[in-house]
């Protein structure tokens, strides 16, 4: 039977079982303590523990008589760490992820939990031992595995990823080195600053197979620097994060013949910096609920190295926007709702040729990409959660797609927390 399927079966299986629990029996004790979001009526706790913590049982009261829950614990409930099912648009106000805290691992610290994803095959683990250490499984492109450990303070955060794919090849007369697409090596750093947070991170990626011998050396590879600045740990109703992207991208090689060397690019061998600034603003608001409106924004501009002899000179940017609608429903202490809309629109974009013999072809594109919509689910009891996001995908299929489960389950993930 679909993978897919099983999950999304599992997921909403376990859901229906909370949901008898919840209505017959006593409210469970509150799970998750309440990050920097929650309302300044109440003392916010360090938004990196996630041991629960116990809160007097209250009998449940139907609905026409009195609140099942109070508002406080609800709110406090919706911004416990969610997986990657959540906040697929990418909204700066949404509650913190999984993947939120490896770009700033100093968010891990105090935290201890495992996070395991069946759907895409990766998991996570941070616990204490003095310092907080965190490391994870997960895949690089290309089919490669890749492996991530850290530490994590509440001062700063490191994290390394590692995946590792080569090979060395000798038959006496000529030596070999092959370099397989997805040997990855990358390095975060991060540390907050009073009411903001900074992460830069490196990353060497490898794009294609480099095969190099005496004679022929290929270069196939990213060098990526990233910078990122954001109002996170102080934002409630207005949350934003500058940051910028040097990407380094080659496809190059060099030919050693009778002691003369020559070297070759490809069409794709480029320099792309791109800046962007991403915003969000909380818009509605009760407490059970909240409703987020943002874009993310970005400037791309790439400058090819003229690969083809007869090329003198190729120059690419666009401005594309990201505008987004996210929502959170906290139904009771157990049942926890999510979804929202996106689409990109290239509002602006350009492209320049210029040819050695005074031949010049440009281009102007505008192009509004299809929109994507999502909702999800997350089902929680005590020290585990559940997970699981339904894509656009169930909508546009034929019914027939609900069943062997093909496209519906976008993300399932599972918590413990500790």
């Amino acid at each position: 039977m679909n993978l897919k399927l099983l999950a999304g079966v599992s997921a909403f299986a376990f859901a229906s079982a909370f949901a008898q629990d919840d209505y017959y029996a006593e409210d469970p004790a509150q799970e998750a303590t309440p990050v920097a979001e929650a309302p300044a009526a109440e003392p916010a706790p360090s938004p990196y523990e996630t041991e629960p913590v116990a809160q007097a049982p209250a009998a449940v009261a139907p609905a026409t008589v009195a609140p099942a829950q109070n508002s406080s614990s609800l709110l406090a409930q919706l911004d416990v760490l969610r997986g990657n099912a959540y906040n697929f648009v990418g909204s700066e106000l949404a509650a913190t992820t999984v993947a939120d805290q490896l770009d700033y691992p100093y968010m891990m610290a105090l935290g201890q939990f495992l996070y395991v994803e069946p759907t895409n095959a990766l998991g996570y683990v941070a616990f204490n031992k003095g310092l907080t250490f965190y490391g994870g499984l997960d895949n690089s492109s290309a089919d490669v595995g890749l492996f991530t450990a850290g530490i994590a303070t509440a001062g700063f955060g490191l994290g390394l990823d590692i995946g590792l794919s080569k090979s060395f090849v000798s038959d006496g007369d000529d030596d070999a080195t092959v370099v397989n697409a997805g040997d990855d090596l990358g390095v975060t750093f991060a540390m907050p600053l009073g009411a903001y947070a900074l992460s830069l991170e490196a990353g060497w990626l490898t794009i294609d197979d480099e095969v190099s011998t005496d004679n022929v050396e290929n270069d196939y590879w990213e060098l990526s620097l990233i910078a990122r600045f954001t109002n996170s740990p102080s934002a409630t109703t207005l949350g934003w994060t500058a940051g910028a992207l040097l990407l380094r991208h080659a496809e190059t090689t060099e030919m050693t013949m009778a002691g003369q060397s020559s070297t070759s690019a490809s069409g794709n061998s480029r320099v792309e910096i791109d800046p962007y600034f991403n915003l969000a603003a909380q818009i509605l608001g009760n407490d059970m609920a909240r409703v987020m409106i943002g874009s993310n924004n970005t400037l791309g501009i790439q400058i090819y190295d003229g690969g083809d002899a007869g090329i003198k000179s190729h120059t690419e940017f666009g401005l594309q926007l990201e505008p987004n609608i996210w929502a959170d429903f906290a139904l009771n202490e157990n049942f926890l709702f999510f979804g929202g809309v996106s689409h990109n629109v290239l509002l602006f974009g350009y492209e320049s040729v210029k040819y050695v013999d005074g031949d010049k072809i440009s281009a102007i594109q505008l192009h509004t990409e299809r929109t994507r919509a999502q909702l999800g689910l997350r089902a929680q009891y005590k020290m585990v959660a559940v997970e699981a996001s339904l894509t656009n995908e169930v909508y546009t299929k034929t019914v027939a797609a609900i069943f062997n489960g093909d496209n519906i389950v976008a993300d399932l993930g599972i918590f413990l927390n500790f």
